[in-house]
């Protein structure tokens, strides 16, 4: 006996043939299409990568002038920092102080503000207690000399006297 089945002829007659041979499909790109848009595709990211790396050394442009702004702005707040430190040294107070006229007095008396209370003995000041302060010269101040003795230093040879 074989193996294979028979079926009636009548079976088979009625349901048609069971594969059918399909054609293949035509395709709507063709390969020149695909390469037109594959290159299209990657010179629009190489304009998008020109745009961004523009606009990045323009903001690196823009960063490096505000930083070198930011330091010059920082030494003219030092300057003017040790400008208002030296005119608000009590130094230069008590000549500004001297130029107006004004004394320093070296017996000052204080009042304490709780209850009206005089703390020392008030003395009033005459023009004469701190000549230094007012560029007088006084016997009991040193004066500056202003000129070298003749035999301080030796002279080289062939130098003007």
């Amino acid at each position: 006996m074989s193996a294979q089945v028979s079926f009636p002829t009548e079976q088979r007659t009625n349901e048609g043939p069971r594969l059918v041979l399909v054609p293949p499909l035509r395709s709507t790109v063709s390969t020149v299409g695909f390469a037109l848009i594959v290159m299209a595709l990657v010179a629009l990211g190489m304009g998008l990568v020109m745009v961004v790396t523009t606009s990045v050394a323009a903001q690196s442009r823009e960063l490096s002038a505000l930083r070198t702004e930011a330091t010059q702005l920082e030494y003219t707040e030092a300057a003017l920092t040790t400008q208002l430190q030296n005119t608000s040294s009590s130094a230069s107070l008590a000549l500004r102080a001297s130029d107006l006229g004004m004394v320093p007095n070296r017996y000052p008396a204080f009042i304490r503000l709780s209850d009206g209370a005089i703390l020392g003995d008030p003395t009033p000041v005459t023009s004469d207690e701190a000549p230094y302060l007012r560029g007088l010269q006084d016997a009991s101040t040193p004066q500056l000399r202003t000129t070298a003795p003749e035999h301080s230093l030796p002279v080289a040879p062939g130098a003007d006297r």
